[in-house]
């Protein structure tokens, strides 16, 4: 195998520059042996056929387990713009999917509509460039990525189940607890600031708060063993804790020494090392039209 180590600042995937973190050596071979084990990974599908998710290229098996918040799925139900979460076992360029859900930040009823917004849970919802939006009174299940306050819509599809659901971000502060940006009651188990959940129930637009009536903590469940990578497309928001910055919704942090202000005004695709935080080494500024960004993120899993 050829390596070579990359000593300027950037490097080119698929007509996009990725951006060397600070303080980090990367090489070709890092970025491939540093794949085996458990790889996480979180983003838009833009490929389903032969399955491509945050610019990974994905093969399943009779032992991928497909599900959503709702319970399992079939591999059919999977399309592209599903927002999803997987655990995957290998090496970048064999990676074999050992769990895919299906992570939608919201679930509910459609208050109010507009031709590129909707509002679903109290939460405005930015619909991708090509979605249609849909009337007040739907239910619908939303794939995208939490954007500070709002969701980035990828999908809408009809909601599966009477229950309304919220999923992202825990955090506490001026009375309320939320997730993502939707006050909650009664959350269980008092899961710390920071960390994923996903709640069940019902929203109240009235109080514009959601009464919790169960749910679940973590957004990785250790079906490919210990993870020892991460690849997430989403958008960064300013954090308390050093560096200063996390990615919306994700639910688990940055490395500390990460210099990341450059890249808080638009969506990125980040990766690396995980070891309880993000290590991210290498940050792929993505665009925001759908075609676009589809074609660089194919473009690099066809080249891992």
């Amino acid at each position: 195998m050829t390596t070579s180590k990359f000593t300027r600042r950037t490097c080119v995937f698929g007509g996009g520059a990725a951006a060397l973190l600070p303080g980090v050596g990367w090489t070709q071979e890092r970025e491939i042996e540093g794949g085996i084990g458990g790889t996480g990974i979180v983003g838009i599908a833009t490929e389903v056929g032969g399955l491509v998710v945050a610019g990974r290229a994905l093969t399943t098996d009779d032992g991928t387990r497909i599900t959503d918040a709702f319970g399992a799925l079939p591999a059919a139900a999977l399309t592209r713009g599903d927002s999803l979460t997987v655990e995957a076992a290998g090496s970048v360029g064999s990676l074999v999917a050992r769990r895919i859900h299906v992570t939608q930040p919201v679930v509910g009823t459609v208050t109010a509509a507009s031709a590129r917004q909707v509002t679903v849970n109290g939460v405005t919802v930015t619909l991708d460039s090509g979605l249609r939006s849909v009337r007040p009174g739907s239910r619908v299940a939303v794939s995208g990525l939490w954007r500070g306050t709002e969701v980035i819509a990828s999908r809408l599809s009809p909601a599966r189940s009477p229950l309304d659901l919220v999923s992202g971000d825990v955090s506490r502060g001026q009375g309320a607890t939320r997730i993502g940006a939707v006050p909650v009651a009664r959350l269980p188990g008092r899961p710390p600031s920071g960390s994923f959940a996903t709640a069940f129930g019902r929203y109240d637009p009235a109080r514009g708060l959601f009464q919790v009536q169960q749910s679940e903590t973590g957004r990785f469940t250790g079906a490919a063993g210990r993870l020892r990578r991460l690849a997430v497309e989403g958008f960064l928001e300013p954090s308390n804790a050093a560096p200063g910055f996390r990615i919306s919704g994700l639910g688990h942090s940055f490395a500390r020494n990460l210099n990341l202000s450059n890249l808080a005004q638009g969506r990125a695709l980040f990766s690396g090392a995980y070891r309880g935080t993000f290590a991210a080494d290498q940050a792929l500024p993505l665009p925001e039209d759908t075609r676009r960004r589809a074609a660089i993120l194919g473009a690099l899993a066809s080249r891992s």
